[in-house]
């Protein structure tokens, strides 16, 4: 998938005076989701039904396989049962991007702490290591939807665990599903997400399976679906995720909102910014960590007040135009997206504590932006926090140079993105496909030449981050296929 472009301007600003008369006339609209056919397996594609299942003829559909215990098709239903011990059945093929969906029923457990599971990447044969989707039928407890893998050891490596928001219990149907991007997992309970995790180990030839423990579990409509790759994945041919560097930064001055104004009417997918506290606290939307560069004041960032920052002219050094513009703060800037339009790349910049990134989460959350905000930084911590506070919001690693195994680092911060410097990932390229096939994007930075945008689109990279957003959607649109 891949998003459509923000706002109908096609106006370009060669001068800083021209884009400002011209942004009086743009008007933006949010760009919704399309789905674009991606690179396909020989048997499906993006939306193909793999497994459908309703168990309606009284027998075990072809190609499923009861590896141990009891199961039998009765009524319409699948009913597996394990008096000890986890019994599976297994089916379908390998799938990178997938729905797994089905409603389950547990007719009778030895305790409420036994569970059944969805098999997200089990090997025909069970043996381990495989990966679950797992539900008790004591739902409610704090561990009672579960991600957790069997090792080859034969031990459990439980990685996520969450609560359901109402009881499973005994002899109800649940509707339960969970979608895999690689290695990143939603779990859904009765159509509600309620558990992500970032830390599936895929194997090339897992399947898919249904598994009991401790229970008697009956299951109806079957499903798993081919998904389309990541969203932020782009597919064969797509053009390149236009990712406007702190704004249209090459006409505008840099983290105001005239410069988001341009980068935005001017077709950037994505807006990029930094974020820093002020000496009271509030987050200002600023790059360097003083104010001298880019305004008419002196000064740290975190050494001088929110009413201190706004009394700044942020836009008379870069050109006459541009005097009067102010710092925004972050609340103003996702204020303006979220009524104008527009998505944030939003770096929290330089180290920040958990609470300073609280602070963050909780403007986001305010503006009603969690779904178009995608968290990145160079600071691990803060994508610790990131995670812990809003684990609903995608994550992005900025790195200089590429670290030894990227995916082993995406696993371990829980990333949706891996955004390394140009320069590291061309010396490098290999390292896209194991992301790629780790549901891991890459956003690389910052590249202004039509020459490196079309050997980034060749390496199979997803997003550029540009000071030359209006010009790479030109040449985007030059460059299509």
């Amino acid at each position: 998938m891949v998003f459509t472009r923000f706002g109908a301007g096609r106006a370009r600003a060669t001068t800083p005076g021209r884009a400002v008369v011209g942004l009086l006339a743009l008007t933006a609209t949010v760009g919704t989701l399309t789905a674009v056919d991606a690179t396909t397996p020989a048997a499906a594609a993006p939306g193909s039904v793999i497994v459908s299942a309703n168990f309606d003829t009284g027998g075990l559909p072809a190609g499923w396989r009861a590896v141990d215990g009891s199961w039998t098709v009765k009524n319409g239903r699948l009913y597996g049962a394990a008096a000890s011990g986890s019994n599976k059945i297994t089916f379908g093929r390998h799938l990178n991007d997938f729905r797994f969906e089905a409603t389950v029923r547990f007719e009778s457990v030895t305790e409420a702490t036994r569970w059944t599971a969805l098999g997200l990447d089990v090997p025909a044969a069970g043996t381990p290591p495989w990966w679950i989707a797992t539900l008790r039928s004591g739902s409610t407890a704090s561990n009672g939807i579960e991600f957790a893998q069997l090792t080859t050891a034969n031990s459990w490596n439980v990685t996520n665990t969450a609560a359901a928001p109402s009881a499973a219990g005994t002899g109800r149907d649940v509707s339960i599903a969970a979608e895999v991007h690689g290695i990143n997992a939603r779990w859904f309970f009765a159509g509600r997400e309620v558990l992500r995790t970032s830390s599936l180990q895929r194997s090339t030839g897992g399947t898919q399976a249904l598994i009991v423990n401790g229970a008697t579990v009956s299951f109806d409509n079957v499903k798993v679906t081919e998904l389309a790759p990541s969203p932020y994945i782009r597919p064969v041919g797509a053009p390149l995720t236009v990712i406007a560097h702190r704004g249209a930064s090459a006409v505008a001055p840099e983290n105001t909102l005239v410069a988001q104004d341009i980068a935005r009417s001017n077709g950037a997918d994505w807006i990029e910014n930094d974020v820093q506290p002020s000496k009271d606290g509030v987050p200002f939307v600023l790059h360097d960590s003083t104010v001298d560069r880019t305004t008419n004041g002196t000064g740290a960032i975190r050494n001088l007040t929110s009413t201190q920052l706004k009394q700044l002219d942020a836009g008379s050094w870069f050109g006459p135009a541009f005097v009067g513009v102010r710092i925004p703060t972050l609340a103003e800037q996702l204020a303006d997206l979220r009524t104008r339009g527009g998505r944030l790349l939003l770096e929290i910049k330089g180290a920040h504590t958990k609470a300073e990134v609280g602070r963050i989460i909780d403007i986001v959350r305010a503006e009603q932006m969690t779904g178009r905000v995608f968290i990145q930084s160079f600071e691990t911590n803060a994508l610790k926090y990131s995670y812990e506070l809003a684990p609903e919001i995608p994550l992005g690693l900025l790195r200089s140079t590429l670290d030894a195994d990227p995916v082993a680092v995406a696993r371990q911060y829980h990333l949706t993105a891996y955004n390394p410097a140009v320069a590291a990932l061309t010396a490098r390229p290999a390292v896209i496909a194991s992301l790629h096939t780790a549901g891991v994007a890459l956003m690389v930075w910052t590249v202004d030449s039509a020459s490196q945008w079309q050997q980034l689109k060749t390496l199979g990279v997803d997003g550029v981050i540009t000071n030359r957003s209006p010009e790479l959607v030109d040449w985007n649109a030059a460059n299509l296929g």
